[in-house]
């Protein structure tokens, strides 16, 4: 597995001088099998006394973070002239379920490890592959790449994967960005999930970033919101599914592109998030009039993604209004609540082409 990234070998070349052996880990060998851009590594270490020893490493090159410490988690943030760069490493490590919630784990951190052991905890079998940067090969203890060739997302180990709740949502985005089939009894377990208190307690947060890769990393939303149909999560129309996956092919940016999806799904967002600046602009976006002189960008469209494209291309670039509360105190008025209607009066009048 070639690694784009002199710098990052660098790190990895010292680590095992200093006995250690560096595993790159996770999404970045997935979408290497994938035939996708790697964009971030992340680094699993084994062999090192402690975790103090990689810490004492990672600083030689930069500036380590360790708010993950306990989990055996460090982030290596490294700056230079033209670009800043972030790097996981990380410790193996065990967990076992000891309470609700996401931090309800014990964790256990351990260097010496076995891989297959260490890589039991994670979700998915296409999470699981592993390259072996010191001995240059992969790790496959799970067989991810004969489901990778099979376009399956099949789940680890049944005990572990139901320990996380939000591991349903990131089924539904992984499905959805890679087209795979998720497996008979995944899906089961995923169904017996959504049942449980551990489901009903995930936070806004977390579940809202799985419906922003759903929505921003996939060219087929529509697959996992099938999926969220039929685990009975939500109950989307399939009109509405079909303008979603016509949105989500569209040349956007990421922002743009979730004020649409989310003006069809106002009421999904509302449970999601507590983002009062976006919800504003979703619902700014679904009140919006077209003036009468942009009627004319809207004639001729027959794709209700295209309409809601220039109805926002519109939105986003309305001329300043001529008027404001300054001159009609100039005119001789007296600010009052009157200022508003009549200010919105010769706005709408500027935009019908009345006044300019």
């Amino acid at each position: 597995m070639k690694i784009n990234d002199p710098f990052l070998v660098k790190i990895l070349n010292k680590i095992v001088q200093n006995d250690g052996n560096p595993i790159l880990v996770g999404g970045c060998v997935r979408d290497y099998f994938l035939g996708l851009e790697v964009k971030d590594y992340d680094i699993e270490v084994y062999g090192l006394k402690s975790l103090e020893t990689l810490q004492n490493i990672l600083e030689e090159y930069g500036k380590v973070n360790l708010v993950g410490k306990s989990f055996g988690i460090l982030k290596l943030s490294v700056e230079t002239s033209n670009k800043h760069m972030e790097y996981d490493f990380s410790f193996p490590r065990v967990e076992s379920k000891s309470g609700l919630g996401h931090r309800g784990f014990d964790v256990v951190v351990d260097g010496n490890l076995d891989y297959a052991e260490a890589s039991r905890r994670r979700d998915f079998t296409i999470n699981a592959i592993g390259y072996d940067f010191k001995n240059k090969l992969f790790l496959d203890p799970f067989d991810g790449k004969k489901d990778l060739e099979k376009n399956v997302l099949k789940h680890i180990d049944d005990m572990t994967f139901i320990e996380d709740a939000l591991r349903v949502y990131r089924a539904l985005q992984f499905s959805a960005r890679f087209e795979f089939d998720i497996d008979k009894k995944t899906f089961d377990l995923c169904q017996s999930i959504v049942k449980t208190e551990e489901f009903k307690m995930l936070s806004k947060e977390r579940v809202y970033e799985e419906y922003k890769k759903l929505f921003l990393k996939s060219q087929k939303p529509s697959i996992g919101l099938k999926l969220l149909n039929q685990l009975d999560i939500e109950k989307i129309e399939k009109t509405t599914i079909t303008v979603i996956d016509q949105l989500s092919q569209e040349v956007l940016s990421h922002k743009d592109k979730l004020i649409l999806i989310f003006s069809l799904l106002e009421k999904l967002f509302l449970k999601i998030s507590d983002d009062k600046k976006m919800l504003k602009k979703i619902i700014n976006f679904k009140a919006f009039k077209t003036p009468k002189i942009y009627e004319n960008k809207l004639q001729n469209i027959s794709s209700l993604s295209k309409s809601m494209i220039v109805k926002l291309e519109i939105l986003n670039n309305m001329p300043k209004p001529l008027f404001m509360g300054k001159d009609l105190i100039e005119m001789g008025y007296k600010p009052s609540e009157k200022f508003k209607s009549i200010l919105d009066t010769l706005y709408k009048m500027q935009l019908d082409g009345k006044i300019c």
